[in-house]
Formats: structure tokens, sequence, C-alpha cells
């Protein structure tokens, strides 16, 4: 049995480094794009709805990272609970291994999705700046336009 354990141990350790290393080239790759097409006026009107409305890929980056934190605190709820028990041989990843007793739904830790709005809306700042100006050229090139057209 001990034996099972280390080998769902490895094989979760394993799995969870090929998932990380494959959501790292996934960002890098979103990120590359969004720098090539960052001097877009749609691209930066779209940037600052994303930012406005609470989604967007930021957005997304801060879910995985309450994602990944709320795991890790539910695996050490599942350790702690485990060594608690008297009964159960603590070997964790096998299920006979591990303690049987019932766990009050309370005791469950849970998921809490924090969004950080003042962060998003510092980020909005350069975003607001940038189409501003765009406006501003815009707005002077058509004036200037129409200014040298006789009527």
């Amino acid at each position: 049995m001990q034996v099972r354990s280390e080998y769902v141990t490895r094989d979760a350790e394993q799995q969870e480094q090929l998932y990380a290393e494959r959501l790292k080239q996934q960002i890098d790759q979103v990120n590359q794009a969004r720098v090539i097409t960052r001097f877009s006026p749609v691209t930066i009107f779209q940037h600052l709805l994303e930012s406005f409305a609470g989604t967007g890929f930021k957005r997304h980056l801060q879910f995985l990272e309450n994602v990944q934190s709320y795991a890790r605190q539910f695996r050490e709820f599942i350790i702690d609970t485990d060594r608690a028990d008297p009964e159960s041989l603590h070997i964790f990843g096998v299920r006979e291994g591990m303690s049987q007793s019932p766990v009050p739904i309370e005791a469950v830790p849970k998921f809490e999705d924090t969004l950080s709005l003042s962060k998003d809306f510092n980020a909005a700042a350069g975003d607001l700046l940038l189409l501003t100006l765009f406006v501003i050229v815009l707005l002077s090139g058509a004036y200037l336009a129409f200014v040298r057209v006789e009527i």
C-alpha cells in the first residue's frame, strides 16, 4: 500500500508539473499576442472594457492563482484531517490507507474568488490614457483636414 501511495503522489506531482509548464506556455503565447496588438485602438478599447467589467485575461490569471491557492489549502486540509484520525494508516493517496471517518461539511475549506478592483482600475488607467491620446490625435487630424478643404 505504501508503494501505491508513492506512485500516486509521484504521478500527481508529475501531472501538476506538466500542467504548470503547459499553462506557462499558453500564458506566454497570449502575452505575446497582446504585445503585438497593443497599439490597436480596438484592442485598447477591448482591454479597457475587460478591466472595467472584471473579465479578460488578467482576471483569468488572477482566478487561476486563486484556484491553485485553494488546491494547496484543500490538500493540506485532507492531510491534517487524516493525521487527526488515530485509526488511519496515514498513507496519502490510497483510499484504504486514509481516514474513513466522516468529515463535517462545515469543516471543508470553501473556495473564495477574490477580486482586486483597485489593481484592475490601475491597469486600466494606462489603456484609458492611450485611448484618449488616440482620440485626440484622430480628432485633431480630422479638424485639420476639414480646415484645409475649401467649401
